[in-house]
């Protein structure tokens, strides 16, 4: 299996390089009038520094404690974004006019005409939604859920969730975005408010205010309180400075346990199943409580890829991860590679409930196209529940 990822994963990094290339390539012959002082060699040069130092800035991010000053890593995730964009829309549009000329629909050699308009269409487009994606990632927008759960013990009949993750605060995520959050959350009125993973941005260091992202969370109105499982950059040298974070932050973090809540609902919360980085502990078998027979369980699993390992003593699943596919088209991608990527799903009746929401924050390019950060608010019914609430 590593062998293959590993196999996978060089594919993907030649696919890459070469559409890189070629789109600098097709980027200096279709506005070649406007490089009359450039060789192609040294164009060639120019620019693969730029996309170079694009990338490399962004692994180098991810090192913990850098000394690269945080306004140049931010700068460097919207390049990120703006480089990914120009090298998908230059070389689809490569593609459309070598299907053109196949199809003879268009003379060879094509006119100068025709690819500086080409080229600047994919540019512009590229601009667009760069900025369109920074702007629409930071509205966090409201998705509601009705979920119908028959276990009860007539302790409640109903209850509000408001279900976030994939804030990774750090290195794009701050104070800023985090007051957005809790006003939203707010504004759902929950009773329980649960955070599916990646907290974090896999760094600790990166957290630009952590007193005052904590006294943020505080500020998070909830009867039952605020819970959170871990997701999988939720690890690493700094996990032992998440926890401390959270404790801090008063967010209450299960680990591959359960807890039983005001003897209306059992909610429990795993470790990641592959985490990038030590999250102490391997994930284990769930630490049940033992009082399950007769009380809802939701389980907070931050991967909707182990929603298999359910079966039906579990009632709800709440997960992250996804991001819906953050941004188009790699959105499209995902719903047509992934069983699960977001929303509401149950395989059948003997199966859980699944919600899968798109997160709240970003990772890599802090752009959202084709997809929201939201807050996903389940309102919970138990028909069943007789008595007083």
């Amino acid at each position: 299996m590593q062998i293959i990822m590993i196999f996978m994963a060089v594919i993907f990094l030649g696919g890459f390089i070469g559409l890189t290339v070629n789109a600098g390539r097709k980027l200096f012959l279709w506005f070649r009038p406007l490089f009359t002082a450039f060789n192609p060699l040294v164009f060639g040069i120019i620019y693969g520094i730029i996309m170079a130092a694009v990338m490399i800035l962004f692994v180098l991010s991810r090192i913990p404690n850098s000394r690269i000053p945080r306004v140049v890593f931010l700068a460097d995730h919207y390049a990120l974004g703006a480089a990914v964009f120009v090298i998908m829309f230059v070389n689809f549009a490569d593609l459309v006019l070598f299907i053109l000329r196949l199809c003879r629909l268009l003379p060879v050699p094509l006119p100068g005409g025709i690819t500086a308009a080409v080229g600047t269409a994919a540019l512009v487009i590229s601009a667009v939604l760069c900025v369109y994606g920074g702007i629409h990632a930071s509205v966090i927008q409201t998705k509601n859920y009705e979920v119908v759960l028959q276990k009860s013990e007539g302790k409640t009949d109903s209850m509000k969730i408001a279900l976030i993750s994939d804030l990774h605060l750090g290195y794009v995520v701050d104070k800023k975005h985090v007051e957005k959050i809790v006003e939203a959350v707010n504004a759902a009125e929950p009773d329980l408010v649960c955070i599916a993973g990646d907290i974090f941005d896999g760094d600790i260091t990166a957290l630009d205010d952590p007193l005052a992202l904590q006294e943020l969370f505080h500020k998070i109105n909830a009867p039952y309180g605020v819970y959170a499982c871990l997701g999988n950059h939720d690890a690493g040298a700094g996990y032992e400075g998440m926890l401390e974070f959270l404790d801090k932050a008063q967010i209450q973090l299960l680990q591959d346990e359960e807890v039983l809540i005001d003897d209306k609902i059992i909610l429990a919360g795993r470790k990641d199943s592959a985490p990038i980085g030590s999250q102490g502990d391997r994930r284990t078998e769930l630490e049940e409580t033992g009082e399950a027979e007769n009380i809802p369980r939701i389980i907070l699993d931050h991967k909707p890829e182990n929603i298999g390992e359910y079966d039906k003593s579990t009632d709800l699943i709440l997960c992250g991860h996804t991001h819906k596919g953050q941004f188009f088209p790699v959105n499209l991608i995902n719903e047509i590679t992934l069983e699960v990527n977001y929303g509401y799903y149950r395989k059948n009746e003997e199966s859980p409930q699944v919600v899968v929401t798109s997160g709240i924050g970003t990772w890599g390019p802090p752009l959202r196209v084709g997809t929201d950060s939201e807050v996903a608010v389940i309102h919970v019914t138990f028909p069943d529940a007789g008595g007083e609430n």
